[in-house]
């Protein structure tokens, strides 16, 4: 009898041990929202918003006309960056985390009152964010969170003056090697990593061809200016940098509000994974020293291939 009951003891002491070992597995060591965020944190297609707004120190020129001030060239001055990540769960294996990126600082613009006139700056504030989705599931369960989880699919980015805008975009279509992308909104417009099945953001070599067309409705007389913000590289260097392209207005509808179409190729791209931006900025932002800054920014992520 007494060896009996020796024998059940050493049995539910082995089960104890098994079902706590079961337990250590699914209980994860380390927070797993936190772990999430460092992910997003750590990866250059969630955090390159503020390099390629960033241009400053790359301001294009613009042509003459009759306005208060007769801008040459501009760029914004981000002085200050933060990022917010916030979560939403869905049962066990889903989590969707909204990012939002704000910067503010100084718009430089450089300027001369009449052709003749001595060129002079002005600097506007501005206060811009930026707004992304990515979608994370959960693929096994483990003790390490970060194996645990992969990123699903990402959403096209929606931004601009946080206070004020005057444009809205209408439809950004995106000519991507053999893809065709028709985004309206873009954090409800989401693209897949190559690990699971469905439509993934687009890869293309380093040489292919994109076309980007813009949509948009204004209710400003004077034509908006469009720009493409794309990431590129230094002449003889590993260094990003970035790249500020006006588009080309194709075509203009209506009498206030106003519908205008905007275009722009390019064909040289950087190896690795990015994001490119349209961005219109009203006429009276840049021509008028005294209007507040107005902007509106879309983006759409991509992968270079080697």
């Amino acid at each position: 009898m007494k060896r009996k009951l020796l024998w059940g003891l050493a049995v539910i002491a082995a089960v104890t041990v098994v079902l706590s070992g079961c337990q250590s597995t699914t209980e994860p060591a380390e927070d797993e929202l936190a772990v999430l965020k460092e992910m997003i944190e750590s990866d250059p297609l969630f955090t390159s918003d503020q390099m390629l707004l960033n241009d400053a120190a790359d301001q294009a020129g613009l042509s003459k006309t009759t306005a208060p001030i007769l801008p040459i060239a501009w760029g914004r001055r981000v002085d200050n960056a933060n990022r917010s990540v916030t979560f939403e769960r869905f049962g066990d294996t889903l989590v969707i985390a909204t990012i939002v990126q704000s910067m503010s600082g100084k718009i430089v613009i450089a300027h001369r009152d009449t052709v003749q006139d001595t060129t002079l700056v002005i600097e506007k504030p501005f206060a811009e964010s930026t707004t992304r989705k990515v979608r994370a599931t959960k693929i096994a369960r483990t003790n390490n969170p970060r194996a645990n989880w992969r990123f699903r699919e990402v959403s096209g980015v929606d931004g601009g003056t946080t206070s004020n805008s005057a444009i809205t975009f209408d439809t950004l279509k995106a000519f991507i090697g053999n893809d065709t992308l028709v985004v309206t909104d873009p954090t409800e417009f989401f693209l897949r990593f190559a690990d699971f099945a469905g439509r993934h953001i687009p890869s293309i070599l380093n040489s292919a061809p994109v076309k980007v067309r813009l949509t948009i409705t204004s209710t400003e007389s004077d034509t908006d200016l469009v720009f493409i913000h794309r990431p590129a590289m230094w002449v003889n260097s590993s260094v990003l940098r970035p790249a500020r392209i006006r588009m080309t207005l194709v075509s203009q509808t209506g009498s206030g509000p106003y519908t205008r179409v905007y275009e722009h190729t390019w064909s040289s791209h950087v190896q690795g994974r990015h994001h490119f931006f349209v961005g219109a900025v009203t006429r009276g932002s840049l021509f008028d020293d005294v209007a507040p800054w107005s902007t509106k920014i879309w983006g759409i992520p991509y992968l270079v291939s080697p």
